[in-house]
Formats: C-alpha cells, structure tokens, sequence
C-alpha cells in the first residue's frame, strides 16, 4: 500500500508540469480468471480500468471488476496500482510496482502486493518475466505468498492478430494445492478492431477443485 500511496500523489503532482497520457477500458470477460483459478463462479464479468502515465516513467492505474464466488459477500474488486517503467535499452524495460486489491464488500480480504518485471521486444515479439510477493497481513492469515511468471506475444504481420502465452508458478497463502504450489497457464489472442479488442484463450490450472479449465471470450473497448 505504501509504494501506491507515493506513487499516485507523486504522479499527480508531476503531470502538472510535464506531460502525461490517459487512458482506459471497458468491457466483459466471459469468466474472471486470475492466475487460471475463476473468481467469477465461470460466469461473465464486467471490467474496466484508468490510467494515467507519465513522461518520468511514473503511472497509476484503477481496475475494476465484478465477482461471483459462492458464500462470499464480496461483490466486487477495485485494484489500485502504482509504480515505475524504465527503458533500459532499445529492447528492454523494467517495471517495478505495487498493488492493492480491495473488496468493498469483504474489507477484510483486502491485501497488497509488490511486482517487479523485465520485457524485452524485439519486431513484432515481446517476452517478459517477472516475481510478485505478498507479505504477511491479515488477509492472508500471517502468511506470505510468492508467483513467478512469463509471458509471450507476437503480434502476426500485416493482420490484426497478436498470439499471446503465458505460465505461472504460485505458492503461499494463495497457492490453493494442498501439497506443493500451483501451476497457471494461458494461450490464446486477440483481434484489434479499433477501437474494439475481441480475445479468445485456453486458461488452466492445477488449483484443487473444480472448474480447473476454461475457455475465455473478452471484448474490451479502449480509449
């Protein structure tokens, strides 16, 4: 929460004097996947988020989205991020950020977190690898929690297709394997209709339980 409560003000007050972008979204997921485990009860879910970034390096985000999860009240999340991008070279970045993810309905399951990721480009081909942490609070029960990640895309030439991949690996508070951690992946794409963004992927996991595999539709309008 601490790293968000600078980074905002401190983008506020710094687009004052220099330049800075907005944008934002809005749109439906045909089921909320977070880390290939659904929060949406495998219905569709209404997203949408705003940010604003800055010329430094320095951007905050709102995101938002509805929640279905049964004998839970909470109904709703509203993430807040902020944080830092930095071009290291012609082909490298790094971004440093933190998150707080916080339930209107369900205060007490509220909880930060604190990423960091490299990306590399290179034509029309990203990479990026990155490590989130959870330190102990309340809404993990005092405990911690680690994900690692990556993530693919290529953006097909002379279409409006990107192919997108990713993996992940969890393990802590979060992991919900009763023996070892959790594995995440997706693949899938999506077709850029501006200013419309239409997506299809194959998201799975080995969280326990069911609904361990899906096949998700999104449509997001931007601006």
């Amino acid at each position: 929460m601490r790293l968000v409560g600078v980074a905002l003000p401190a983008l506020m007050w710094a687009s004052s004097g220099a330049a800075a972008d907005v944008s934002g979204g809005v749109g439906v997921v045909s089921d909320y996947r977070y880390r290939g485990v659904t929060l949406s009860h495998g219905r569709p879910a209404l997203q949408g988020s705003l940010m604003i970034e800055h010329s430094s390096g320095l951007y905050g985000e709102v995101w938002t989205s509805t929640l279905e999860r049964p004998g839970d009240p909470t109904d709703s999340e509203i993430d807040l991020s902020g944080g830092y991008e930095k071009e290291l070279s012609e082909h490298f970045s790094i971004d440093v950020s933190g998150t707080y993810f916080a339930y209107p309905s369900a205060s007490s399951d509220n909880y930060f977190e604190a990423t960091a990721m490299i990306t590399a480009t290179r034509g029309n081909a990203l990479l990026s690898a990155g490590a989130s942490y959870v330190p102990r609070q309340r809404a993990t029960g005092h405990a911690n929690n680690a994900y690692l990640f990556g993530a693919a895309e290529f953006a097909v030439p002379k279409t409006w297709v990107t192919l997108k991949t990713g993996i992940g690996y969890e393990r802590g508070a979060f992991d919900e394997v009763a023996r070892g951690g959790k594995w995440d992946w997706t693949i899938g794409g999506e077709v850029a209709l501006k200013p419309a963004k239409v997506g299809l992927s194959y998201v799975g996991s080995n969280a326990d339980g069911g609904d361990r595999h899906a096949l998700v539709a999104s449509v997001f309008v931007a601006w």
